[in-house]
Order: C-alpha cells, then structure tokens, then sequence
C-alpha cells in the first residue's frame, strides 16, 4: 500500500511541476561536542552494593567524566529535503528525511496537496512536524538557531510526553507521521479586521520504519480561529479534541485548548506572543501553562529575545499518563539531568549583536526551576534550578550556511532541598553548530 501511495504522489508531482513554479529546500543541521567536561557528584556514578564505582561507568570516583570530540552529539537534528511545486490553485509539498535506528534508509516525511480559491484553502495528506504558528521572530535573520542553541521549548507544555506540547500545532498525536485533513476560510470583515477559521480532522499513524506502519486507531480534530485588528492585536485561539488509547485498549477523550496574542499596538512587541493553554484528559484539568515570548529590535545590529514559561501539572487522581507522585519528567536544559516535578518555570534570554556581514555575537542565558515544594506529592524534595550560558559566535560561510561556536557552561541542583541529599551537577561544553537552511 505504501509503494502505492508513494507512486501515485511521485506521479503527480512530476506530470505537476510541468506547468508550475518549484522551489527547493534543504534543512541540515549537526553539531559537535569538541571537548565536555561532566561532574554529577554521587549522583553520576554507578556503583555496585558496596559504593564501587563500576569501571565501565563513564565516570571516575569523583561522579565526573571528560569526553573529546563526539562529532554528533549536540543539538542533532533530522536533516530533510523539501520540495514545493505551486500554481495558481494547487500546491503540492514533500519532504524526505532519514529515518533514525541506524538502517539508513529515506522515508517521506511529509506529503502535502492544498488548493485555494480567494479566501478558502485546503490541504490533505500525512505531516510529523505539525504546523506551528505563533513563534516569536527569532531575530532579523532569523539567527539560524535552534534548539538548545535559541528556544529550548516551544509553546505549550513543559512536560515530556505531553500531549500540550507545541500546544498550538495543528496537526500532532506525538506519535510520527499522521494522516490529516484541514480547511479554512480567510474571512476580510472590514478594511481593517480580519479573521481565518480553520478545521481539521487527523488519524494516528506511525512510520519511523519504512518496513512497518502501525495504527492505534486514535481519532482527532482542531478548531482555531485568528482574529487580527490592524495595527492593534493578532490572535489564535484554538481547541483540539483527541479519542487516544494503544489498539485494542479503552480510548481516553482529550483535548487542548489555548489562546496566544501578538500585540501589534506595540511596534517594538510586534513579533512576541503572549498567552496559555491547557489539557484536560477524560473531564479533568490535568496541566496548564503560561508563555511569554518577548522580542525587541533594540538597533539594526542588536535584538533580544525573551523567553518564559510557567506549566503546572494538575491531575493528582485518576487514570492519567503521570505518576501522580514523582510528577512527570521535564527536559533538562543543555544536556543536564532530566527531573520530575508538578510544577516549572524556565527563562531564558537570547542576545544577538550583528559585528558584520561575517559574524554575529551572541550570548544565550537561561534558567530552569523545580517549583515543587515536594511534600503534599509525598516526594521527599524538589530538584532546585538549573542554569546556564552560553556565549558563541555565529560565522557565516554562506548566505544560508553558519558555523555556532562557542563555550556553554551549565549547573543544575542548585538550591536543592537538602532532604534530596543532592549533590550540584556541573557541565563544560565546546560545542560546534553547522546549519545549513535554504
């Protein structure tokens, strides 16, 4: 079925592109740790029942370990090649990406055919990536940043696995490649206010083997609506509803729902977004957060870019995907140690200053706090904070091609209660970033 599927869609591209424009694009990123210094104390070594440190451990009796150029292990990234052929009514969009496990293999990632038509437009076909929107600039360049280097988590959830993750993605089930179905309506009210209705309906599918597909018969649907008053405020609102369970298991009903603001009366905030969403599995508020992205062209050579997030983990009961003890596990910032807690914020700010057409400076700092008071979960403490900075200079090569280099420092456990007997981790990092993205 699946050669199938790929050659009908190979078809219509190649008979497509005979009367359309095409454009290419490419996405590679790799990164590279020249030189990474770890110390997690008691907490980084593997010891056997008598406190002895394993010597296959990684680490020495001290909980640290020193490792020299792993030319893949930082802020890797699934390279794709797209490719978009456009006419006057139909667009057809693909993407090839490699698949991970090691089988070298190329997989299409994404397959997309829209159609518009004055103010309405649709789309169908399969898409992992979901479709963001409301994304602070990340500079007048666009930085060619990413990941740990700029904005660590996006909109939405802080915590891993959760379905509020890039809460505002219109098509996602976390689970791969999804089959979908959208179609909206650009609605011109008045000269000056304007609003975009959209619907969509997706089924789960997953395909990182090109040897296997899977389907767990979950079943899902979006709603947005984007208001925007000219010179005054841009907005989305949005609601997702999901029937989601493992194939032959009970199907739980989801939904997230959110609501994110760009003030246009604002020039100087005109490109930051503002706002929440919230998750509510089988009738219950299981999570909420608050996002705050805030980017300032100070001059034409220096921006700032200011990121926050608070999320709180609300289920205590019932049958939820959390351990309502331990709470559910948060990324770690720049490769620390991951945590469980109920509750997070994180701040982070991002400095840009162009020195000329061949390098920019830029100095990222952030912060990643356990809010847990630890005791009314019956957890013994919370995990303290986590911080880093990472100044480096970004080179370029070419008009879409840099080089990030830089020193990343970074410590986690601070100001951990004392009852975790938790000893203050500490990370040294040269990392080395190429991007290409065209």
């Amino acid at each position: 079925m699946k050669k199938i599927i790929s050659t009908l869609a190979m078809g219509m591209i190649v008979a497509y592109a005979a009367f359309a424009d095409m454009k290419v694009t490419l996405n590679y990123r790799n990164g590279a740790e020249l030189f990474k210094y770890e110390n997690k104390g008691f907490d980084g070594r593997s010891t056997d029942d008598y406190g002895n440190v394993y010597v296959d451990s990684g680490y020495d009796n001290n909980g640290s370990k020193t490792t020299l150029f792993n030319l893949s292990g930082w802020n890797a990234g699934k390279d794709n090649l797209g490719l978009q052929i456009s006419g006057d009514i139909f667009t057809i969009k693909s993407t090839l990406q490699p698949t991970t496990g090691g089988n070298n293999s190329i997989i299409w990632h994404i397959f997309d055919v829209g159609a518009k038509y004055n103010g309405f437009y649709a789309n169908a076909g399969w898409n992992g990536d979901g479709i963001m929107n409301y994304r602070s600039k990340k500079a007048a360049d666009d930085g060619n940043e990413e990941g740990k280097v700029f904005e660590t988590y996006k909109l939405g959830s802080i915590f891993t696995g959760s379905d509020g993750l890039c809460a505002n993605n219109q098509i996602s089930f976390n689970t791969g490649r999804n089959f979908y179905a959208l179609a909206g309506y650009n609605l011109p009210v008045t000269d000056t206010f304007s609003a975009k209705i959209q619907g969509a309906v997706m089924i789960d599918r997953t395909w990182d083997n090109p040897s296997a597909e899977q389907s767990n018969g979950n079943f899902g649907w979006t709603a947005f609506l984007n208001p925007k008053l000219l010179d005054v405020f841009d907005a989305e609102l949005f609601i997702k509803g999901k029937r989601i369970g493992e194939a032959g298991s009970d199907k739980v009903s989801e939904f997230v729902t959110g609501a994110y603001l760009k003030p246009a009366f604002i020039p100087m905030l005109a490109d930051s977004a503002f706002g929440g969403s919230a998750v509510i599995l089988d009738g219950k508020l299981q999570e909420w957060n608050v996002d705050w992205r805030a980017f300032v062209k100070v001059s034409g050579d220096l921006w700032i870019t200011y990121f926050g997030k608070f999320a709180k983990l609300v289920s205590k009961e019932g049958d939820t995907p959390y351990e309502p003890v331990d709470g559910a596990a948060v990324g770690a910032l720049a490769g620390l140690t991951s945590f469980k807690s109920s509750q997070a914020l994180w701040n982070m700010v991002s400095v840009r200053y162009k020195i000329n057409d061949r390098f920019t400076g830029v100095l990222s700092v952030g912060e990643l706090s356990d809010l847990d008071d630890g005791f009314h979960l019956g957890r013994e403490s919370a995990d303290g904070t986590q911080v880093f900075a990472h100044p480096h200079v970004q080179i370029y090569a070419a008009k879409n091609a840099t080089v990030t280099a830089g020193v990343l420092a970074a410590f986690a456990g601070i100001g951990a209660n004392e009852m975790a007997n938790k000893d203050v981790d500490m990370l040294i990092n040269i990392p080395v970033l190429f991007r290409v993205k065209m």
